[in-house]
């Protein structure tokens, strides 16, 4: 069964801004109008990470309650360095070229 769609006006969503994140909170989906036009839909996330560091949500939902523990990680931007490779136009080709005897 999906859950209900809301829709609401901007002035109302100002108006009752926490009651509607309550009920996007409960699954629903919420969309906002501006004159009748649907303009914002307001909706749970989707993603399956917390934005701020790769960790699914889940997991950090189960930690909360104490039945995961989270390993200790050291804090780093990321795990690959990307090395930029300024050479001439054609270099690739020649070094294949030479690699293959042609």
């Amino acid at each position: 069964m999906k859950p209900p769609v809301l829709t609401v006006g901007i002035k109302e969503l100002k108006n009752q801004l926490s009651r509607y994140i309550r009920e996007v909170v409960l699954g629903n989906r919420v969309l906002v109008r501006d004159r009748n036009k649907i303009v914002a839909e307001l909706r749970p996330p989707e993603l399956d990470f917390a934005s701020d560091d790769k960790v699914p949500l889940r997991a950090l939902e189960e930690a909360q309650k104490g039945g995961l523990r989270m390993p200790a990680r050291t804090k780093r931007k990321g795990i690959y360095k990307i090395d930029i490779v300024n050479l001439p136009e054609g270099t690739a080709l020649k070094l294949l070229s030479e690699d293959r005897d042609e």
